[in-house]
């Protein structure tokens, strides 16, 4: 049997380790049980959630089942119950960071972004710009980012798609991201790519945005050490 978690442990997926290597693989199969769940066989048909149904009429079924598949990964993470007051702090943090962040890059009016994704292949490029939100949902969203999502506060409910074609990310849509910031993972918020990165440091503004993005990585980095130890 596993033993009790301590106070600075969540329970759930994280408890019961004895080290780091069985804890992630216990959280690996943890997940891989649950995102499988949605997609089970019951008498050579497929059992799905009447929520994933409705989303089949809304959107492409790709998006759909996507979306599915990143419900249950939300379902696997330890609650906000089960964790240390310091894991849930540092959740908290992440999302007042992502949103500075966000904030900064507006106020900037940067346009990088919004022509990086031309002339490039599918899914990437069906719309201009937005080339680094065309990669796979659940990349994006991985066990560890929507640990934190779902310690900062973040519910299934907010996380709303555009109606428009599934292509790359299912909350990418022609305007950008269908998310408020604090509902995004950080590595959407404080990924720089070359572009941005010379467009920002030729207007003098790269300090404050470096600033952030250490700010946001290093306190991400931080909750990840906590719900381990």
């Amino acid at each position: 049997m596993s033993a009790d978690p301590s106070p600075s442990r969540c329970a759930g997926p994280w408890e019961g380790r004895s080290s780091r290597g069985r804890a992630a693989a216990r959280a690996r199969s943890r997940h891989d049980q649950l995102e499988r769940r949605a997609s089970w066989p019951h008498h050579g048909r497929v059992l799905i959630s009447m929520q994933q149904l409705l989303d089949r009429r809304r959107h492409p079924r790709t998006r759909a089942d996507e979306l599915a598949r990143l419900r249950a990964r939300y379902r696997a993470q330890p609650s906000p119950r089960a964790c240390s007051e310091e894991a849930q702090r540092l959740a908290k943090e992440l999302r007042r960071l992502r949103r500075a962040m966000a904030d900064a890059l507006s106020r900037l009016e940067v346009q990088a972004c919004r022509g990086c994704a031309r002339n490039h292949p599918l899914p990437e490029g069906r719309w201009p710009g937005g080339h680094c939100c065309g990669g796979k949902t659940l990349s994006i969203f991985s066990p560890e980012e929507v640990a934190a999502l779902r310690l900062g506060g973040t519910r299934t409910r907010d996380w709303k798609p555009p109606t428009s074609d599934h292509a790359g990310c299912v909350f990418r849509g022609p305007r950008g991201c269908s998310l408020a910031p604090e509902d995004r993972p950080s590595i959407c918020l404080r990924y720089v790519c070359l572009e941005l990165r010379h467009e920002l440091k030729e207007g003098g503004d790269w300090a404050e945005l470096s600033r952030l993005a250490a700010e946001l990585r290093d306190t991400d980095a931080a909750l990840r050490r906590s719900l381990l130890d």
